[in-house]
């Protein structure tokens, strides 16, 4: 038990003696000085506790038998130190003989102790065992919040060796194929490479990022296939948060934007838009990711590995609180909207 714990422990202890010392005066004990009872009263009482206290650390390691037989101990040792005190006060104050209060005031000491000793022992320990029984709920909870944290981050480095390895080998060949023919897009394209790969290894050692981070990497992402795909892609990204520092996870939104070229942009010959809008209102983060492409086909799943996760790793970090729609853009094309808590 902590020295806290302790004081507590004493004070409440003061306050059912207190209660029980006026009981005794105005209902049995009605000649006797309501002094004299209060300070009786806080002797047996606050014994009673500290040689219960003093015990109450190994009881819950302790079989029934064996706690119950220490608590009738410690409760015995503690009316006998509160009757020794409680002559040696009656004696000091009353000049009353040890033979007189053996006599006719142990036992009713002993009597009241054990009355009112056995339900204070009882709260006491009911209340250690239910301050125990919410740490050990508490954690377990912990643990379980850890082991949901190592999960979400297993599958953050899963979804990022899924996503990039392809994504930079494709790019190292453009590359490659662009220094025959345009060198300057062929720097250029390295140099958005060099970018997005700087944010990305940064990105993997954290659960949260910001979302300006966020957008800078889905920026250089896109610069790099509006190299590789020239006019048939454009985008637009629009941030209205006004600069908040806003905490956000990483790798939301470029699994969103990377299905909306290769589901959407691509299989149009003239190509099509990309536009990024983020919000923030009511103490919630919009972000919309919407195309101009080739929209939903129905025939198809185009879900994919990567808005799975999406839906997987929001609901592990904001609970119900987050929310992933997809709907038809208007007149065509893909629209997908986040929204979570901020």
């Amino acid at each position: 038990m902590t020295n806290k714990n302790i004081r507590n422990s004493f004070i409440i202890t003061a306050f059912f003696n207190t209660g029980i010392a006026l009981v005794l005066t105005y209902m049995v004990l009605k000649t006797a000085r309501i002094v004299d009872v209060f300070i009786i009263s806080q002797f047996i009482g606050l014994s009673i506790c500290a040689f219960v206290s003093s015990s109450r650390e190994s009881l819950g390691e302790q079989g029934v038998f064996p706690a119950t037989l220490v608590i009738l101990v410690r409760l015995g040792l503690g009316i006998l130190l509160g009757s020794l005190l409680s002559w040696a006060y009656m004696h000091h104050i009353r000049d009353m003989e040890i033979g007189f209060f053996l006599k006719d005031v142990f036992w009713s000491v002993l009597v009241f102790g054990v009355v009112f000793g056995v339900p204070i022992i009882y709260f006491f320990v009911s209340r250690e065992q239910l301050q125990k029984s919410e740490n050990r709920v508490r954690e377990e909870k912990i643990k379980r919040l850890t082991l949901e944290k190592e999960a979400a981050m297993t599958s953050l480095r899963l979804l990022q060796a899924q996503i990039e390895p392809h994504f930079l080998f494709n790019t190292l060949a453009n590359v490659i194929s662009l220094f025959e023919v345009d060198t300057t897009k062929a720097r250029q394209m390295l140099i958005h490479l060099n970018h997005y790969l700087r944010i990305s290894l940064d990105r993997t050692r954290k659960e949260m990022i910001t979302l300006d981070k966020e957008l800078g990497l889905v920026r250089h992402y896109l610069d790099i296939f509006k190299i590789r795909m020239g006019d048939r892609l454009s985008f637009e990204i629009q941030d209205h948060t006004q600069g908040i520092c806003v905490p956000f996870p990483p790798l939301i939104i470029q699994p969103l934007v990377e299905n909306a070229i290769k589901y959407g942009i691509e299989p149009e010959i003239e190509g099509g838009t990309i536009f990024i809008e983020c919000t923030i209102e009511n103490q919630r983060l919009s972000i919309v990711v919407a195309d101009t492409g080739k929209g939903i086909d129905p025939n198809l799943n185009q879900t994919g590995i990567g808005i799975n996760n999406i839906s997987q790793r929001l609901e592990a970090i904001y609970g119900n609180q987050a929310a992933l729609t997809l709907k038809t853009n208007f007149p065509q094309g893909l629209t997908a909207c986040i929204e979570v808590p901020i």
